[in-house]
């Protein structure tokens, strides 16, 4: 007689295998081919570490996955700060409007990426609303080009692209908060900075780190946004991979930086992991105390 366990595992099973076909068997190959060389327009399936020591000596490369790693953490500290007044009032303030507020949050997620970002370059562009109503009120008397092409205005539009992953991992979170523990806190003459230290941040922790994650790994690997937002700061690791794989016909290269990139991500993710292990309130959540 099978067992729910047998059970259990077969029902996985078609899971995995996609996972393994449509994930792990791509990257795969794209870390094969990081050891192999061009020679003119033939890939030389030779193993050698020369793309690897490429990538790692040469500024121009390092600068570029450092900008995106730094691009990442920006957008993920600025969606938290944003995000967390909002899924609170979403979780703990609004009673009959839920699924309207969630749905109104999901909206910049139903239309297209390149809608999106030229919507943006109407409001931000020389001649975009911002620009139009300070020249109007009198505060500018040409228009603020910085506000278009920019690094501040990709900023901008990427916060706004992926402010919803962090806010539904954070009203997650605030749902499952028991409001009678923040009744005792103040009954007992705790202050409301005491109360969001040693009670909210900890136990909704798990939240604000799933949501940061996403949010983080989906900056970095954004493409669009920075090539028709920032002007000439455009110019990332991911339009660099994207130039070798296409124009320079250099897939070993571009298939190197991919897999750099996608190491520094696996060691920034499972370094955070562990100093959330670490801690007190780390301990305390994943051990449902």
């Amino acid at each position: 007689m099978a067992t729910d366990s047998d059970r259990g595992g077969r029902l996985a099973l078609p899971v995995v295998l996609v996972l393994v076909a449509g994930c792990a068997l791509p990257l795969a190959v794209l870390f094969v081919f990081s050891f192999f060389q061009v020679d003119f327009v033939a890939i030389l399936k030779v193993p050698t570490l020369k793309n690897y020591i490429k990538v790692a000596s040469s500024p121009t490369y390092r600068s570029l996955i450092g900008q995106a790693i730094a691009s990442g953490l920006t957008v993920a500290a600025i969606s938290a700060v944003i995000g967390y007044p909002l899924a609170w009032v979403i979780a703990k303030r609004v009673h009959f409007m839920k699924s309207a507020c969630l749905t109104l949050l999901l909206i910049p997620l139903y239309t297209g990426d390149l809608v999106r970002i030229f919507a943006w370059r109407v409001v931000l562009g020389a001649e975009g609303v911002i620009n139009a109503f300070l020249m109007w009120a009198g505060l500018v008397r040409e228009p603020i080009r910085a506000l278009l092409f920019s690094p501040f205005a990709t900023h901008v539009v990427l916060t706004y692209d992926y402010l919803p992953f962090m806010v539904l991992g954070l009203w997650l979170a605030f749902e499952s908060l028991d409001d009678h523990l923040l009744e005792a806190a103040r009954d007992l003459g705790a202050s409301e900075a005491t109360i969001f230290r040693r009670i909210v941040l900890p136990l909704t922790s798990p939240g604000l780190i799933a949501g940061g994650m996403m949010v983080f790994v989906l900056v970095v690997g954004d493409y669009l946004t920075p090539q028709l937002i920032g002007g000439s700061s455009g110019v990332t690791v991911i339009s660099a991979i994207n130039d070798l794989f296409g124009t320079a016909f250099d897939w070993p290269l571009g298939s190197a930086i991919a897999s750099s990139l996608l190491l520094i991500l696996g060691v920034l993710i499972a370094a955070a992991a562990l100093v959330v292990g670490r801690s007190t309130w780390g301990r305390a959540v994943v051990g449902g105390e």
